[in-house]
């Protein structure tokens, strides 16, 4: 049996009378809706004034009238005082208590921020990791292959003072060779949406024979290869680096289907022989009309005698091409050689600058396509005081890219 009340009816209602006026005449709906909307806006809990002095009263009304629960005419006087549905007051709490829940979630998710499947995922031990940021590397590695060619042109910039090896990755096909995909995606490359000069399809007729893996140029009788010096190098470029992506041997020259082609300080050459063999170079920054995006990692400049002469080099812009210093002059290294290994140490100087963002994840790949050309296979950086730079991870080895400078061809 319940112990009636010691408090009679006025006393309730005069205790009643001194609380907020708590009307609140809007539709229970339109209550529910706002505070959802305040939880998606704020993570930390909003509280409606409204809401929260009708549930305190109810709960007072609980607790200082456990007589009215039998019934009598006291409960209905004080209720009628809320102005509050029952109803309304039940979905309140169901609405609040859901936010708690939801809020401890979301409390939760903020103090783990990387769940077991969310952590970034070493792909190799060689220094390659899957990172949820965006990748800025400008470079083609190892695991982007996946069953593709890659595809390397020499594309000369607007002012032909260069040549920009650019690289594509093509899907192999079972009835093409890699010599058919490279001349027919000729016509594919977008020169001048990347900010380089309209250069191919190569104005000449290209047949190959695998059996003797020599390759044939035939070029038209009015061809422009041999007009002045800058387009004689940047001819020699690209039948440099056809060579090395297509892996031949030699390459005959004809012009209208007779042996030689004449270019100008050179004369008559029938057979193609590189200028100069490809490596041993530093790697510049170029940003094409002088854009800030990511930029081309560029091979310029007189073949050098060792990879510390080269990373010197890299510290001083090349103005006469517009070429813009890969290593920052804050940025100090010194170099330990294992040629049998083909590996590179390379340990920067107390109070080099390097940080986890695109500027030193460019200059990371510009030192690692230099020791490409120096023969080296892979690099270790020490004394970082960082293990992580975009896609690298520092505590391990790295291996040399690919190919320098992908581009992707439309669809």
């Amino acid at each position: 049996m319940v112990k009636k009340s010691e408090w009679n009816d006025q006393q309730i209602e005069d205790l009643l009378s001194q609380m907020p006026k708590i009307k609140d005449e809007r539709d229970p709906q339109d209550i529910y809706q706002n505070i959802v909307v305040k939880m998606n806006k704020k993570r930390q809990r909003v509280w409606m004034m409204p809401a929260v002095a009708t549930v305190g009263a109810a709960l007072l009304l609980f607790i200082l009238v456990p007589g009215l629960l039998d019934g009598n005419s006291s409960q209905e006087n004080a209720l009628d005082h809320t102005d509050q549905p029952s109803s309304e007051i039940a979905m309140l709490e169901d609405t609040m208590n859901e936010e708690k829940v939801e809020q401890k979630t979301k409390m939760d998710e903020e103090v783990t921020p990387f769940s077991a499947d969310a952590e970034p995922e070493t792909t190799s031990e060689m220094g390659i990791r899957s990172v949820g940021i965006e990748d800025s590397a400008t470079a083609i590695y190892e695991e982007d292959l996946a069953d593709k060619y890659v595809l390397t042109y020499a594309i000369p910039d607007p002012n032909v003072m260069m040549s920009v090896p650019v690289s594509v990755l093509v899907s192999k096909e079972e009835d093409k060779s890699k010599f058919e995909l490279f001349t027919e995606n000729m016509a594919n490359l977008k020169e001048e949406e990347w900010g380089l000069r309209d250069y191919f399809p190569l104005n000449a007729d290209l047949t190959f024979d695998e059996e003797s893996n020599v390759l044939t140029v035939d070029v038209p009788i009015d061809h422009s290869y041999g007009k002045g010096s800058a387009t004689e190098i940047i001819f020699n470029d690209t039948l440099s680096y056809m060579m090395t992506t297509l892996d031949i041997e030699k390459i005959n020259l004809l012009t209208a289907g007779n042996p030689g082609v004449e270019l100008g300080n050179f004369g008559l050459i029938e057979e193609f022989v590189p200028k100069e063999q490809l490596g041993n170079h530093a790697y510049y920054f170029y940003y094409p009309n002088d854009s800030t995006s990511k930029p081309f990692i560029v091979p310029y400049g007189e073949k050098l005698k060792s990879i510390n002469e080269a990373f010197s080099a890299m510290k001083e812009n090349q103005d006469k091409a517009h070429l813009v210093a890969s290593i920052p002059a804050e940025i100090s290294l010194e170099t330990e050689e294992d040629p049998a290994e083909k590996k590179l140490t390379i340990h920067f100087g107390d109070g080099s600058i390097i940080n986890n963002d695109e500027p030193t994840l460019h200059t990371i790949e510009a030192i690692l396509l230099t020791a490409k050309d120096f023969n080296y296979q892979t690099v270790k950086l020490e004394n970082t005081n960082i293990d992580i730079v975009g896609k690298f991870d520092l505590n391990n080895e790295i291996k040399v890219p690919v190919a320098a400078n992908k581009r992707s061809l439309p669809q």
